[in-house]
């Protein structure tokens, strides 16, 4: 059953009884008649809890996979590659995770264990055999559940991974609803009793609330619950206990807070103020609330671990993990048809309950960064340039970014969308071109000026010039100029006083009076053509 969904009608009992109850739990190791408040755990890592560990609240695990999908979420730079843990037949639930070690309840044919799985061997161990075993939590090399083979009588287990040395913690007469382990200290709720063993001492100590507890949690020093045995208006509150200073601070008063967890100095909880489940959080260090789900969906079960919170959310019409960054103020969730539920999360790494396979299944996914997309930037070069009629021209994209689209403009009118296109001109002139490219995070168009250069098909060449000046004084210094058609690509000029040039347009200097006749041969590849003007120069005396 999903944490986040666990009723909340158990009868109400006196607080007398509520007493009697937490000190009615008998301590047991091997033997029956050891004192309860004495039992031997030698065995037992005794931690050291400073601000740097960290907890998480337990579950169970199951058998090896190699299913492995990618989901990109946008517009969050977060991707989460999901790896399916277990693959039996049999129903896998209650996940929890810690560092590389992943462990969940294993439940089939009325019989339930806790198994392990490492992250780093890929090897999974069954952790118990009575067939009774459920709802674990883990913290460091240990792991604690509950064992229900005696049917009258519970009795809490922890087991040192890195020893396998099992111990009896305590009995219980009613099963308890939640468990969690920081360093030394173990916290669970029975029965609207809140309870700390410490490892260190080896003693059980009921812990004074002014409410009925229940789904406890802790990190350092502070333990958060909400209230159980709602009242007659069916009230229920998020509350923190302080080993420090031994107060109790009620956090909520709307009467609508379950499942609470806390990381540092964040508490999270699910919270039906506003007619639906939503997520909310409350900083003890700024004093101050923030509901970090809006929409009308229901949001329930959340986990924290640093900046990040996870929960479960029916906004699509199924049950999907999703995970907020507090630091970025990015989100992003799992898309599987199928339900996600009951998440936890260590680091980069949430674990959940799966039924994509027609079974329940314990799932992992690790959350990464992705680049952001950028836009493209456009390049091009052509070959050839120039060219005479008609002129073929191979266009090649050269743009950066990855585009996934491309425009060209070709100046003449006419425009592709291939990338690297072939384009022939068939008018003469100069053609500005500009290609724009596109990706799924914008575009960018470059744009050259005059890039083409095509010329008309050569014919003969017609020769023509004029001069200025074409009369003065002795020295007369006179500028020709080509003006003949044709496109020419020689000249000769005859200046008529014995001097010739082969520039196009020379500039040239008469030093004796007299009248000068003056010719112009130009020539191409289809022939030459040469025109004279005779006394077209005339020159006088000083």
């Amino acid at each position: 059953m999903k944490k986040t969904e666990k009723a909340y009608s158990i009868a109400l009992a006196s607080t007398a009884m509520i007493l009697f109850l937490m000190f009615a739990l008998s301590m047991a190791s091997a033997s029956p008649e050891q004192n309860p408040q004495t039992v031997a755990l030698s065995d037992i890592s005794s931690g050291t809890g400073d601000s740097s560990d960290d907890k998480l609240v337990l579950s169970e695990l199951s058998t090896e996979g190699t299913d492995i999908s990618t989901e990109f979420i946008q517009p969050a730079a977060l991707k989460i590659t999901e790896t399916r843990i277990t693959t039996s037949k049999s129903e896998q639930s209650d996940p929890v995770i810690y560092g590389g070690k992943v462990a969940w309840t294993d439940s089939s044919n009325e019989k339930s264990d806790v198994y392990l799985y490492d992250l780093s061997t890929k090897k999974q161990t069954k952790i118990t055999n009575s067939g009774h075993a459920f709802f674990s939590t883990m913290y460091g090399n240990k792991i604690l559940w509950q064992d229900w083979s005696d049917s009258e009588n519970g009795r809490v287990y922890i087991q040192d991974l890195s020893t396998n040395k099992k111990t009896l913690i305590t009995t219980l007469s009613d099963a308890f609803d939640s468990a969690s382990i920081y360093g030394d200290k173990i916290v669970f709720t029975t029965w609207g009793a809140l309870l700390m063993y410490d490892l260190s001492t080896k003693k059980l100590t009921p812990i004074p609330t002014n409410v009925n507890a229940a789904y406890s949690d802790i990190y350092g020093n502070k333990i958060v619950y909400c209230s159980n045995f709602p009242d007659e208006n069916d009230n229920n509150n998020i509350y923190m206990y302080d080993l420090s200073t031994s107060k109790e601070t009620q956090i909520t008063t709307h009467a609508s807070g379950y499942s609470p967890a806390i990381y540092g100095n964040r508490i999270v909880w699910e919270d039906d103020r506003n007619g639906n489940y939503d997520i909310y959080m409350y900083d003890l260090s700024a004093k101050k609330e923030t509901q970090i789900t809006t929409n009308p969906s229901a949001s329930r079960s959340p986990a924290i671990y640093s900046n990040r919170i996870v929960w479960e959310d029916d906004r699509n019409g199924n049950w999907d993990i999703y995970m907020y960054d507090l630091s970025t103020g990015q989100e992003c969730h799992t898309t599987n048809k199928s339900d996600q539920y009951d998440p936890e999360i260590y680091s980069d790494r949430i674990v959940w309950t799966d039924i994509r396979n027609g079974n329940p299944d314990i799932y992992i996914g690790f959350v990464s960064n992705v680049s952001q997309p950028k836009p493209p930037v456009a390049s091009f070069s052509a070959s050839p340039t120039s060219g005479n009629l008609p002129l073929k021209v191979q266009f090649s994209d050269k743009s950066t970014g990855s585009p996934t689209s491309w425009k060209w403009n070709f100046g003449d009118g006419k425009t592709s969308t291939l990338k690297s296109p072939v384009h022939t001109y068939n008018k003469a002139g100069k053609y500005t071109i500009s290609l724009m490219v596109k990706n799924a995070a914008g575009s960018n168009t470059k744009t050259i000026k005059n890039y083409i250069t095509v010329n008309a098909v050569p014919t003969k060449p017609v020769a023509a010039f004029s001069v200025k000046p074409a009369s003065g004084k002795v020295p007369l210094k006179v500028q020709f100029t080509d003006k003949s058609t044709g496109s020419p690509t020689s000249w000769k000029w005859s200046f008529g006083d014995g001097k010739y040039s082969t520039v196009k347009n020379p500039a040239h200097t008469y030093t004796k009076a007299g009248k000068y006749t003056v010719s112009l041969t130009v020539k191409n590849a289809k022939g030459s053509n040469t025109k004279t003007m005779a006394g077209y120069i005339t020159v006088s005396k000083k």
